[in-house]
C-alpha cells in the first residue's frame, strides 16, 4: 500500500502485510515484478486522448464479453451482435476488447511504446530507496498489441510506487513529481546534512488530457468497477467537495494459483494541499480476501476523517 501527495511527490505511507506473518525479503512496494493488468489502460487511454483525439463520449462497440480477449472480438466488422458503449464506459468498466481494438487500430506499436516511455516504463525512477524498474515490451503483431493496450497480459510489469505515479499524473494535471520519503537527515549535533525538495520528474500528458482522464477515472467510481466499494464515501457529506477517481485491475499469477488485485486512486479536495494518490495491491489464494478497492476506501476515509 502506497499513499502519496501528487503535488509534491511526498510518500505519506508505504506498508505491506501478510496474514502469515512478516513479509520476508525486499519490501514489495519497491518491487517491479508485478503484472500491471488493467492499470495499463490508464496509459492506453491517455495516448488515445492526446494522440488520437478521443473524448470520453466517443462511441465505440465490442463483441462478446467485457473481460475476455479473443481474436474474434477484435474485428472491425460491427455485425448485428455488437454492444455499443462509450470510451468513458469502456474505461470505467474495464472492457478488454474495446481497448484491444484501440491498441490495434488507433495506437499501434509506436504510440503505445511512446506513451509507456512518457509514463516512465523502462526508466529508472529516482527514489530514496532502491526501486525496481517497471518494464514493458510492445510487440508489433495485432493480438500482442491488443493484449498490451488492454493490460490483458502478464508481461507488463510495474511496482506499487510506479502505479501510484500513474494516478498522480492525472490528479496533478499531467505532471509527475519525484517520489520521496526522507525529508531531512541530521548528524548527532543536529547539523542538517540533507534536505529534500520537490522536483518535477516527468510530464507524460498535457493538462487537457489530464482533465479527460479525470472524467474517465471519476466514472470508474460513480458507475464502473469501483462503484459499490466507493459508494459509502460518496454518500458522506465530508466527501461532497473531494473528487474521487480510480482504476482497478485483476489478473492471475503465471501459475493461476493466486489472484492479483489492484486499485489505484486519487482523492482531491477542491481547496488545499490535502490531495492524495493511493495504490493497494492485494494477493488472494483459493478464497478472495478483502478486496484492494475496499482497503483503499477505508484508507481514504481514515485520512480525511482523522
Amino acid at each position: 500500500m502506497i499513499v502519496l501527495k501528487p503535488a509534491s511527490g511526498q510518500i505519506l505511507a508505504m506498508a505491506g502485510y501478510s496474514k502469515d506473518g512478516d513479509i520476508e525479503g525486499e519490501n514489495i512496494c519497491l518491487q517491479a515484478n508485478l503484472p500491471a493488468a488493467s492499470l495499463f489502460k490508464i496509459v492506453s487511454a491517455a495516448a488515445a486522448i492526446e494522440a488520437r483525439n478521443f473524448t470520453p463520449g466517443k462511441s465505440l462497440y465490442f463483441l462478446g464479453g467485457k473481460y475476455t480477449l479473443y481474436k474474434n472480438q477484435l474485428t472491425q466488422d460491427k455485425g448485428r451482435w455488437a454492444t455499443s458503449t462509450t470510451f468513458q464506459s469502456a474505461f470505467s468498466g474495464s472492457i478488454n476488447p474495446v481497448f484491444g481494438k484501440i491498441g490495434i487500430y488507433d495506437l499501434g506499436q509506436e504510440l503505445l511504446t511512446k506513451y509507456a516511455d512518457k509514463f516512465l516504463f523502462n526508466h529508472e525512477i529516482p527514489f530514496d530507496l532502491s526501486l525496481g524498474m517497471s518494464r514493458i515490451k510492445v510487440p508489433d503483431d495485432a493480438f500482442g498489441l491488443a493484449e498490451i493496450a488492454s493490460g490483458f497480459n502478464k508481461r507488463t510489469l510495474i511496482s506499487p510506487i510506479h502505479a501510484t505515479l500513474l494516478t498522480a499524473a492525472v490528479a496533478n494535471n499531467g505532471t509527475v513529481m519525484r517520489p520521496w520519503i526522507v525529508s531531512a537527515l541530521k548528524d548527532g549535533t543536529g547539523k542538517i546534512l540533507y534536505t529534500t525538495s520537490s522536483s518535477k520528474l516527468a510530464n507524460p500528458i498535457n493538462k487537457n488530457t489530464a482533465e479527460h482522464m479525470k472524467s474517465l477515472m471519476k466514472a470508474t467510481v460513480k458507475s464502473g468497477t469501483c462503484y459499490s466499494a466507493f459508494l459509502p464515501l460518496r454518500q458522506k457529506k465530508l466527501f461532497s467537495n473531494i473528487a474521487l477517481g480510480a482504476k482497478s485491475g485483476t489478473i492471475n499469477d503465471r501459475n493461476d494459483k493466486y489472484k492479483y488485485d489492484w486499485l489505484t486512486a486519487y482523492a482531491m479536495p477542491e481547496t488545499g494541499d490535502k490531495g492524495i494518490s493511493i495504490t493497494v495491491f492485494a494477493v488472494h489464494g483459493e478464497k478472495l480476501g478483502i478486496r484492494a478497492k475496499d482497503i483503499a476506501k477505508y484508507i481514504i476515509d481514515y485520512y480525511y476523517s482523522s
